[in-house]
């Protein structure tokens, strides 16, 4: 199967507060995802970077292999 989307590394913070640390996976295509979580444990932060609405601070977001920041450029 072809990976869609790839997290690598993903590093986001809020003044000094680790939202998204490190965090890397894959998902293929056809797959389906679902983030579950409690409040304030960077799901909706997550989703922003990966759509490019905020910055991320470190790693790297791939959609079908091209850095998803050349995307939204």
């Amino acid at each position: 199967m072809n990976k869609l989307l790839q997290i690598q590394g993903l590093d986001k913070s809020f003044a000094g507060v680790h939202a998204i640390n490190h965090l890397s996976f894959d998902i293929y295509e056809g797959e389906i995802l679902a983030l579950i979580g409690p409040n304030g444990c960077g799901k909706s932060t997550l989703i922003r970077s990966v759509l490019g609405l905020q910055p991320i601070l470190g790693g790297q977001v791939l959609y079908d292999g091209v850095d998803a920041r050349a995307l939204n450029a």
